[in-house]
């Protein structure tokens, strides 16, 4: 019975061990649950973690790539920033050479205007000079129309007329060498070129109240002279008196040289509009190379001097008649 006792009670505190144990196995497998609750949350957070990190290296490799980028179009704007300020100094040196060739021409300008008042004031004195000796020839004693034979040693008024007329000649010259080809003020020199010529030609003309043969010795000497330099066919297309040459199919030219301020005048067997340079050459036939002008009206410019090249070009009128230039080509003007 004791033996009996005791394994009752054994087995009793052995059932009360297990059923601890069974506690203790609940407690532990809840915390195992709980355990592996907490690892499930801590996966979940490293995988999120992750992502996040993937996130942020894209963003970054991202952000590397705009750097690049900016960096690049950095570069290239600095490359052009020094163009421009290549540009821009290659401008300045180009602005400082205008405006010095600006304070060039302005200084040539004003020595030009000096020099055409100095060619002016001279010109103005020879047109006094002329007109006193015109008077004082009027006013002279004279003898059957002639004046009375001046002194061996005395200089001629011929004389002293074609010496005035090359220094006005000299003095054109040299002022129209000043301007260039196209400068509106050889138009000026003309008009006081052709001023001068028809001065000179009003004091020849009044030379017959002192000769009443007509014009004076020396100024028929200078037209002869002038004239027999000429081809024989030139000397007859010269003739004003011929009728075939005064009839309504002719043209009337008068054109200048640089031999004489004088004009020359030819006519021409054709109309105003038909005269072509072929027939001004023929009636003017001087040899060597020369260059002819002619006087124009311009719808933009006014009154010019146009210049023809071609034979079969129609030379242009003016006012019902042809005036002209015939200017030797020395081939630096072309």
């Amino acid at each position: 019975m004791e033996e009996s006792q005791e394994l009752k009670k054994e087995l009793l505190r052995y059932k009360q061990e297990s059923r601890n144990l069974q506690g203790v196995k609940d407690a532990l497998q809840q915390r195992m649950a709980q355990q592996e609750s907490s690892i499930l949350q801590l996966r979940q957070e490293l995988l999120r973690a992750g992502m996040g990190q993937d996130e942020l290296h894209h963003q970054n490799v991202d952000l590397q790539r705009k750097v690049e980028e900016r960096n690049r179009l950095l570069g290239d704007y600095k490359k052009e920033l020094a163009q421009k300020d290549r540009l821009l100094q290659q401008q300045q040196s180009k602005l400082d050479e205008a405006l010095r060739k600006l304070g060039e021409a302005t200084h040539h300008k004003v020595d030009l205007q000096r020099e055409v008042e100095h060619k002016d004031s001279l010109i103005n004195e020879l047109m006094t000079r002329q007109l006193d000796e015109h008077s004082g020839g009027l006013g002279g004693s004279q003898n059957n129309g002639y004046p009375q034979a001046v002194g061996k040693g005395a200089p001629s008024s011929s004389q002293r007329g074609a010496d005035d007329l090359q220094l006005v000649r000299d003095a054109l010259r040299s002022l129209r060498n000043s301007f260039s080809g196209h400068d509106p003020q050889h138009h000026t020199i003309d008009t006081l070129e052709q001023g001068i010529g028809s001065l000179m030609e009003r004091l020849h003309m009044g030379e017959p109240h002192r000769r009443p043969g007509g014009k004076s010795p020396g100024h028929r000497a200078a037209a002869h002279t002038e004239r027999d330099s000429w081809p024989h066919s030139s000397k007859m297309l010269h003739s004003h008196s011929s009728p075939a040459l005064s009839s309504s199919a002719s043209t009337k030219v008068l054109y200048f040289t640089d031999r004489s301020l004088t004009p020359f005048m030819v006519n021409i067997p054709k109309r105003l509009g038909e005269v072509t340079l072929r027939d001004f050459k023929a009636a003017v036939e001087r040899e060597g190379n020369y260059r002819y002008h002619f006087k124009a009206l311009d719808p933009e410019f006014g009154t010019v001097k146009e210049e023809v090249f071609h034979d079969g070009d129609v030379v242009p009128g003016w006012e019902g008649k042809i005036v002209a230039w015939v200017e030797e080509d020395h081939g630096d003007s072309r």
